[in-house]
Order: C-alpha cells, then structure tokens, then sequence
C-alpha cells in the first residue's frame, strides 16, 4: 500500500506540474490584476473541478477493481500490479506530448464568468493517468481507494495553488513547460516503477 500511495503522490505532483493545470489560472490573474488571494482561490476552485472529475472516473474503477478481486484472488497480488506495468509502457513509448487538451485563453470577462470558464475547462480535461491507481487501489478495499483519492486530491490542487501562488509573487522565471514535452515519459516510469514494487510486496 505504501508503494501505491507513494506513486499517487508523484503522479499527482507531475501532473499538478504541467502548465496548463495552473498558467491559465496565472495569465487571468495578472491580466485581471487579482491580488493574490483571488488567483489563489480561483485555482482552488479550478482545481476542485479538475480533481471531481477524476475522482468520479476514479470511483467506478475502484468499484471494478474491488469486484474483480472478490471474483479472482490473484487479481491484487498479480494482475494489479502487471496492469500497472504494462500502461506505464504504453506510455512511456507512445510519444513525448501532454496527454490534457490545453485550454484556449480566457478573455477579460465579468470574473464570475472567467471562473466558470476555468473550472469547466479542468472538469472537462480529468486526468486518465491516476486511474490505473484507482483500480489497483479498488483491489484493497474502500479505505485504500479513499487514500489514493485523498492524496491526489490534497496534493493536486495543493501544488496547483502553490505554483500559481509561486507565479504571482513574481518569480517569472518558472518555466515547467519543458514537464509537458516529457510527461508521458515521467508518468510511464511512475507507473512501472509502483507495479514492479508490487510483485515483491504485499498490496
């Protein structure tokens, strides 16, 4: 369980990495000239709609993964860990670029409608990486699939805020977007790397 909340955890930061969860929320703020405390709950709320759009995908994977291991036995100690695997190799090779649509840029609008605009534009665009986590964490039981879902939601929308936060303040020179041209390269590694563990520890 360890393994799997570890690799929850820096999938998570990755993706909460890649621009385009956090430089719209940025470029708003300072066209809107937001104090910081307005971009950063604008990216909370943006965040939040992100994260409920996984989690929601991540619920009915994690009821299929706990009725797949009631029904099959090796499924936990086995066939979860060799699905992780094998999509962390689909990814790894199937290309450089990012695997979320960048949103189209905002235009100055009444802020209750650039909001909007934003936090559909994230409930829109959930991460499909973490839900192979999901399903694997589905294997365990409900409290297993309740911490994954707890630290991707706690660390996702924590680092969005922080890395807005960060950009506000006037460190301009913060540029991940090299992240993007290598994502699907970190994400295959971080799902390799949490199946191989789980063939030699218990999940």
């Amino acid at each position: 369980m360890i393994q799997l909340l570890t690799g929850a955890l820096l999938l998570s930061l990755l993706h909460a990495a890649i621009p385009n969860h956090w430089a719209p929320v940025l470029a708003v703020a300072r066209a809107e000239h937001w104090p910081l405390r307005r971009a950063v709950g604008v990216t909370l709320v943006a965040g939040l709609a992100h994260v409920l759009s996984t989690v929601l995908l991540g619920l009915g994977l994690g009821l299929l993964g706990w009725r797949l291991s009631a029904a099959f036995s090796q499924f936990a100690g086995v066939a979860a860990p060799a699905l992780l695997v094998v999509i962390g190799l689909l990814y790894a090779f199937s290309g450089a670029g990012h695997t979320h649509p960048d949103p189209e840029p905002v235009p100055v609008r009444p802020r209750g409608r650039v909001v909007l605009g934003l936090a559909a534009t994230m409930f829109l665009a959930p991460c499909l990486e973490i839900q192979t986590f999901f399903l694997t964490a589905g294997t365990r039981g409900p409290l297993a699939l309740a911490l994954v879902m707890g630290t991707y939601l706690v660390v996702s929308v924590g680092a969005m805020s922080t890395l807005v936060a960060v950009g506000h303040t006037g460190l301009r020179r913060l540029n991940l977007t090299g992240l993007a041209r290598h994502e699907r390269r970190f994400t295959g590694a971080v799902l390799v790397l949490v199946g191989v563990a789980g063939f030699f520890v218990d999940w």
